[in-house]
C-alpha cells in the first residue's frame, strides 16, 4: 500500500511536461515546479519551502537577444531524498536517492546517492550512512 503524500498551498506547476510524484512526498509551501521537460520524483522525497525545481534554460542569443530559443532537459530526485529550504536544482541534474542537499544550494551536477550536497554551486560534502 503506498503512502499519501502531501502538498501544501502556494505551489506552482508551470510547463505543459510531466511533474511525476511517488509516494510519500511531501512538498512545502512556495515550491516551484518548471515542467518545460518532466519532473519526476521518488518515494519518500521531502522538499522544503521555496525548494525551485528547473527543467529550462535558453541558448545563447545575439546581442540583440542574449535569451536564445528555449531548451529542456528532465530532473529526476531519488527516493528518500531531502532538499533544503530555497534550494535551486537546474535542469538535467540526476539527485540519487538517499541524497540530502542542503538549504539554499545551487544544484548544477548529478549528486550521488546517500551523500550530503551544500553551497552555490552545491559540492559534495560527506558520504551518508
Amino acid at each position: 500500500m503506498s503512502a499519501p503524500s502531501l502538498i501544501h498551498r502556494g505551489v506552482v506547476v508551470q510547463g505543459l511536461s510531466r511533474l511525476r510524484l511517488g509516494s510519500g512526498v511531501f512538498v512545502n509551501y512556495g515550491c516551484f515546479f518548471d515542467t518545460v521537460a518532466d519532473i519526476t520524483i521518488g518515494d519518500r522525497v521531502f522538499l522544503a519551502d521555496h525548494v525551485r525545481v528547473l527543467t529550462s534554460s535558453h541558448r545563447t542569443g545575439g546581442r540583440d537577444q542574449r535569451a536564445g530559443p528555449l531548451t529542456g532537459e528532465p530532473v529526476h530526485i531519488g527516493n528518500g531524498a531531502w532538499i533544503g529550504s530555497g534550494a535551486a536544482i537546474l535542469p538535467g541534474v540526476t539527485i540519487g536517492a538517499g541524497a540530502v542537499v542542503g538549504a539554499n544550494s545551487l544544484v548544477t551536477a548529478d549528486c550521488a546517492p546517500n551523500a550530503l550536497y551544500v553551497g552555490s554551486p552545491a559540492r559534495h560534502r560527506r558520504d551518508l550512512p
